[in-house]
């Protein structure tokens, strides 16, 4: 009889334990572990930006500025081309910049540390000195300012305009923190291997000389026709060689040709193209010093610059058109 009076317990405890194991199994009691979305920081249109100016921070700027200056970098559009006007005209790597824009069109939000912040220098901001300022070709600017590194190591103090006080991610600002080199042109020597019809070589030392002639073949490019001093050579091969010209990086910022004391020359290459149904002839001249044996300095086809190249790739061209040659 006893047992029978607890059967109601019992089964309302059976109940209660078996409504409770199927609610944690539909998630009932657990908490959302989806990571947050965090909120974009600025949002722009890439291509709307006609003009971008960046004073890099302290840590991140050019070995070769001065002690106690900035070098203030402005990149300006002019006919969907990008320019750098500050801190010269050096010529510009576009896709570098696209690069940066987009960087910077990612950047989210961490936290938000003060909405309406009445003194933002305590977070190492200063308010006349943004970091960064976009213009839009409508006119409309935006300035963002990145402070000081926050007390825990992973994010620094940003703002937006006269915006709330947030933590940015310290990987978003090194992805930011942009150099005069980043957004420079590396490679002197270019060309699009579609439009090249023929390439000349001559080395000033040996008075060796050298050329690639190449009909293309609009239908199918794979049967195009490539030369090398007259006999017939593969498409690879042609490849391989004036890939090998176009593909040599400074490492350091080009030079003003105007700068450049005398030194003897070491090569001419003529790279003849079509550039909308005319003929364009590209002349680059290389350079070299008595006193520095492992560089050779390259003027581009304006001759307003001029950039050191390693000896040593010069070498490889040469002996890759040798290897054609047997």
């Amino acid at each position: 009889m006893q047992f029978r009076q607890w059967i109601p317990t019992i089964s309302m405890v059976i109940i209660l334990l078996v409504g409770g194991v199927y609610a944690y199994s539909q998630n009932f009691f657990q908490k959302d572990q989806t990571t947050p979305v965090e909120a974009q920081w600025i949002s722009f249109t890439p291509d709307t930006v006609q003009k971008i100016q960046i004073k890099p921070l302290p840590e991140h700027q050019e070995a070769t500025t001065p002690s106690g200056s900035s070098t203030l970098i402005v990149l300006e559009k002019n006919k969907d081309q990008w320019q750098m006007s500050l801190p010269a005209s050096y010529p510009t790597n576009s896709y570098m910049i696209a690069d940066w824009l987009t960087t910077l069109q990612a950047a989210t939000v961490h936290n938000i540390v003060e909405e309406a912040p009445t003194d933002v220098t305590k977070y190492g901001i200063d308010p006349q000195q943004p970091n960064m300022v976009l213009t839009t070709s409508t006119g409309q600017q935006d300035r963002l300012y990145i402070g000081s590194k926050l007390p825990t190591d992973g994010y620094y103090y940003a703002r937006l305009n006269e915006g709330a006080i947030i933590q940015l991610a310290q990987q978003t600002v090194t992805d930011l923190s942009a150099t005069v080199f980043g957004f420079v042109d590396t490679t002197p020597i270019g060309w699009n291997d579609q439009d090249m019809t023929a390439l000349s070589w001559t080395d000033s030392k040996d008075q060796s000389h050298w050329t690639v002639h190449h009909q293309a073949n609009v239908e199918d490019p794979s049967q195009d026709h490539w030369t090398f001093n007259g006999h017939s050579i593969t498409a690879e091969q042609a490849s391989n060689l004036t890939d090998s010209i176009k593909n040599i990086p400074t490492d350091q910022l080009p030079q003003p040709a105007s700068k450049q004391s005398s030194q003897s020359s070491v090569f001419t290459l003529k790279v003849t193209r079509t550039e909308q149904g005319h003929t364009v002839v590209d002349t680059y001249q290389g350079f070299q010093n008595a006193d520095d044996p492992t560089s050779i300095w390259v003027t581009e086809p304006t001759h307003m610059w001029v950039y050191r190249l390693p000896s040593e790739s010069i070498h490889q061209v040469i002996q890759s058109a040798q290897a054609l040659s047997k």
